[in-house]
């Protein structure tokens, strides 16, 4: 993953349990292998790529 120097603030407070940033902190490797099998968003804080935009904290399409 790519950081980026200019971080947002996470648009979706409510479910930071179960963004990327947060996951990975955990090392909660089965759900990041089960939310990343067919990404479909990008975070822009982080590059990480997942299939919802409720695994980001700033989403955007791929």
């Amino acid at each position: 993953m790519t950081q980026n120097s200019t971080k947002k603030p996470c648009i979706q407070p409510e479910f930071h349990s179960g963004h990327m940033c947060e996951l990975e902190s955990q090392q909660e490797w089965d759900i990041i292998r089960q939310i990343t099998e067919n990404p479909t968003v990008k975070c822009e804080n982080c590059g990480a790529e997942t299939n919802s935009s409720r695994n980001v904290c700033m989403p955007t399409e791929l």
